[in-house]
């Protein structure tokens, strides 16, 4: 006999006995059926990644009738794998076209719940669709009310049985969404409980919000809730595990995937980077089921925005998902202006003798992934470099309010280089923050408010120097939220408000990666100018739908503006993200996206770069401009 049990203290496990009746040859297939999960053991026993196992069922199978080994499962896993196979009957039955729940019969049944807000027709198109799911995943655009539709799935849940808590993993910088969305949506709206440590999960709590870090961090108190009743796990923002259990986030994710009743996704972005990012997502939804969800080709990471894979991805994934483009929303048009302007010259020399130093650094010929180990380093220098030179050299807080000398110092002409980056705000002022600062005026004489976006907390310290006069509002990583400040501190949501409501508050100076998900600006500024940008397309188009979303004025039109410094990473931190939105595009089967994303092409210029990856287009950018030197 051999016998499998699933243990869930601390990280999922099957742990698989072989006793000394076993036939060895039952043993043997077991083993290599296993193998890729093995994580450890003995000779007589496999301790194997949950996923795996389930993944390999058909071997259980092989042992059963060919080598007549009797096989028993213990209670826990053999309630699993009954649930998997529930869930694949159910994928099954939608899939065959069955027909959803009517929207009248869902608006009803919400409103004798208790669920008051009106969701729009195709929020409850897509409700119709993921309650017939077991799990489910939402991949509308933001702004499109994906948070309202999984408080209606989960009312439903909740209402028929099926769950009695919920618990929602999300950035911070959402959570003031999911608050303001349960108190406008239930008659009585439950208690959510913020997850802030040890002591903030108690026995009675119906609605628990804890974010990604957390989950981490605090796993087996967290896993011990979802297993306390049946739990409906929600994933906000669900991108952020796209590493799967390559990331320390996403391996936690994935694990608590086992202990939940039913799963649920939500993200605008769900594969910034190609067919390859699902991956986790699936494994999430439907643990040890991937393989038979998405097609082979969409494990290749190397190929994943390759026109034939995102075809058959999208083919592979449209069951699965329900996504309401931006052409449903009647949002009204957006703008694009790309304004490109070469450096000044001490910049331009600090430049050029930055990608100088990194001649010997790369073999440029040859693009081996071991070559590139310094390569993020790299990617932000060079950002900050056709920015402001002055985040090159170390810094402090009192050295980012100096500001930029007013008339600037006259040159000698034969400063050395060391000098002119060490007192650089000497002797320029970067055209970008004068840019700026020319935007800030104008929407200030017309009384209008402007978001700036930067990638860097140092640029948005010293921009809030150089644009004092306006008042500007801060908010990035090191401005903490309301739920983890101290008594009187400054927070990220009294800055959001100040910037909503102050009229003296022109400017909203802003990382993606604190204020680009979850937070709403669409009703107070409609002009987005972006200072710098990175490689993540998701935080691209996160950042974009803080203006631009459900609930605009059709007479509104948003606008975006791009600065990009002249033959510098800039351009091809551009390039790059077009790739990767026409990738996304293709993917999700929306065509639009593209056009409200991107600023049209210049008129003859391909669709696609001609690179393959970010790590080659940078290598690829140091090089010509070291040609043409």
């Amino acid at each position: 006999m051999i016998v499998a049990e699933l243990y869930q203290q601390g990280r999922p496990l099957v742990v698989v006995t072989r006793q000394a009746s076993a036939v060895t040859g039952a043993w043997a297939r077991l083993q290599a059926a296993m193998s890729r999960g093995i994580v450890g053991g003995s000779p007589n026993r496999m301790d194997v990644r949950v996923d795996v196992f389930l993944a390999e069922l058909p071997a259980l199978r092989e042992v059963r009738t060919i080598f007549h080994e009797q096989l028993d499962l213990g209670p826990t896993l053999r309630e699993q794998v009954r649930s998997l196979i529930a869930d694949q009957k159910r994928r099954e039955h939608v899939a065959a076209g069955i027909r959803p729940t009517s929207s009248e019969a869902l608006a009803a049944e919400l409103a004798a719940a208790g669920f008051r807000r009106k969701l729009r027709d195709f929020q409850l198109e897509n409700l119709a669709l993921i309650q017939q799911l077991p799990h489910g995943a939402d991949f509308s655009v933001p702004g499109a009310g994906k948070t309202t539709v999984a408080l209606a799935n989960y009312t439903l849940a909740r209402t028929r049985g099926e769950v009695e808590q919920l618990l929602v993993i999300a950035p911070l910088a959402a959570f003031e969404a999911w608050r303001e969305d349960a108190a406008a949506c239930f008659e009585h709206p439950p208690t959510i409980t913020v997850h802030t440590g040890p002591n903030s999960i108690y026995s009675d709590v119906e609605v628990l919000l804890t974010n990604y870090n957390r989950v981490a961090s605090d796993y087996d108190r967290i896993r011990d809730y979802v297993g306390r009743r049946s739990t409906h796990v929600i994933l906000d923002e669900a991108h952020r595990v796209k590493r799967g259990a390559q990331g320390v986030h996403g391996r936690a994710v994935l694990d608590l995937a086992y202990a939940a009743k039913r799963r649920d996704i939500l993200t605008g972005t769900p594969a910034p980077q190609g067919a390859f990012d699902l991956i986790a997502l699936m494994r999430f939804l439907y643990p040890g089921q991937d393989q038979k969800i998405l097609p082979a080709s969409a494990y290749n990471e190397r190929a994943g925005r390759d026109d034939d894979v995102l075809s058959e991805t999208s083919r592979a994934i449209q069951r699965y998902f329900v996504r309401t483009p931006k052409s449903r929303l009647g949002l009204p048009g957006t703008t694009f202006d790309v304004v490109t302007r070469a450096m000044s010259p001490i910049q331009q020399a600090i430049y050029d003798a930055l990608l100088g130093r990194y001649r010997g650094d790369f073999g440029l010929d040859r693009p081996a992934r071991r070559q590139f180990d310094r390569l993020g380093r790299v990617v932000m220098y060079l950002l900050e470099a056709a920015t402001n030179p002055m985040l090159l050299v170390a810094g402090s807080d009192d050295a980012d309010q100096r500001g930029f000398m007013h008339p600037p110092l006259a040159l000698d002409g034969n400063e050395p280089l060391t000098e002119l980056l060490t007192r650089y705000r000497d002797y320029e002022t970067p055209w970008k923050y004068e840019h700026v600062r020319e935007m800030a005026e104008q929407a200030r004489d017309r009384g209008e408010k402007i978001i700036v976006w930067s990638t860097f907390v140092r640029n948005i310290r010293s921009l809030a120097t150089h644009l004092n006069g306006f008042q500007p509002a801060i908010v990035h990583g090191g401005v903490p939220t309301q739920d983890g400040a101290p008594a009187g501190a400054l927070t990220r949501e009294s800055e959001l408000e100040r910037f909503r409501h102050d009229p003296s508050c022109h400017v909203l100076l802003a990382n993606p990666a604190a204020c680009g998900e979850g937070v709403s600006l669409h009703h107070w500024c409609h002009h987005a100018i972006y200072l710098d940008r990175t490689f993540n397309a998701g935080h691209f188009l996160q950042s974009q739908d803080r203006i631009h979303r459900l609930g605009l004025s059709e007479e509104v039109m948003t606008r975006f503006t791009l600065l990009l410094s002249e033959e510098s990473i800039d351009d091809t931190v551009n390039a790059r993200l077009r790739e990767k939105i026409l990738a996304l595009s293709a993917l999700m089967n929306d065509r639009g996206l593209v056009r409200v994303s991107l600023p049209e092409p210049d008129e003859g210029a391909p669709e696609k770069p001609v690179v393959s990856d970010d790590m080659q287009a940078v290598v690829s950018h140091i090089k010509a401009r070291l040609d043409a030197a």
